[in-house]
C-alpha cells in the first residue's frame, strides 16, 4: 500500500485510532480517581468516533464515490467492533512510534499515562493536518480539519489534566470544577 495516498493516510489513522480506543480504555481501567476513569472512557468514545469517520471514508474512496461530508460519514451505517476492528487494508509497516511492538501500552501512573496521551495526540494531530494541507478535495480537507480539531481538544483535555494533577496531587478538589471530564 502506498500511506502517502488518501486511503494509505486514513488507514495509518486508522490504525492509531483503533490503538487509542484500546490505550484509553486500559488505562481507565487503571486509573485512580473515578473521574480519572470517566475522563479516559471518554477520549476511548471519542476515538471509536475518529475511527468510524476514518472507516467510513476509506470505504468511500475504495467504492469509488469519493469523499464525503464528515457528518454524512459519520452517519454510515458500519458494522465493526471498535475494540478489536477488522480493519480494511495493510497494517502500516512503519508504525508511528507511538504503539509500536517494542512499545507496551501499559503505564505505571495517572501522570505518565497523561504523557503517553499527549505523545500520542500529539502525532495524530500531525498526521491529520498534514493530510488536510495535502488533500485536493474540500471535503478530504473538511474531514482532516475536523480531526485535527478534535485531537487539538484532546492535546489540551490531558495537558490541563496533566499540569493540575502535577501541581495538586489529586484529581479534583472541593475547590475546583473538574474541566477534564470531557
Amino acid at each position: 500500500m502506498d500511506w502517502n495516498t488518501p486511503q494509505g493516510i486514513l488507514r495509518r489513522g486508522m490504525s492509531l485510532e483503533r490503538d487509542g480506543i484500546a490505550f484509553y480504555t486500559q488505562i481507565a481501567e487503571r486509573a485512580s480517581d473515578k473521574r480519572g476513569k470517566a475522563m479516559f472512557l471518554d477520549l476511548a468514545n471519542q476515538e471509536k468516533d475518529h475511527l468510524h469517520l476514518l472507516l467510513a471514508e476509506y470505504q468511500a474512496l475504495e467504492a469509488g464515490t469519493g469523499w464525503v461530508p464528515h457528518e454524512e460519514a459519520m452517519q454510515v451505517a458500519l458494522d465493526f467492533d471498535p475494540a478489536n476492528p477488522d480493519l480494511p487494508g495493510e497494517e502500516p509497516i512503519d508504525p508511528i512510534p507511538v504503539f509500536t511492538p517494542f512499545r507496551e501500552i501499559s503505564v505505571e501512573s495517572d501522570i505518565a499515562a497523561l504523557k503517553y496521551g499527549l505523545e500520542t495526540e500529539r502525532i495524530t494531530r500531525n498526521l491529520y493536518a498534514a493530510a488536510a494541507d495535502d488533500a485536493d478535495d474540500a471535503n478530504a480537507r473538511t474531514a482532516y480539519a475536523f480531526l485535527v480539531k478534535q485531537e487539538e481538544a484532546h492535546y489540551e483535555l490531558l495537558q490541563n489534566t496533566h499540569d493540575y494533577l502535577v501541581k495538586n496531587e489529586t484529581w479534583w478538589d472541593s475547590e475546583e470544577y473538574p474541566f477534564f471530564i470531557g
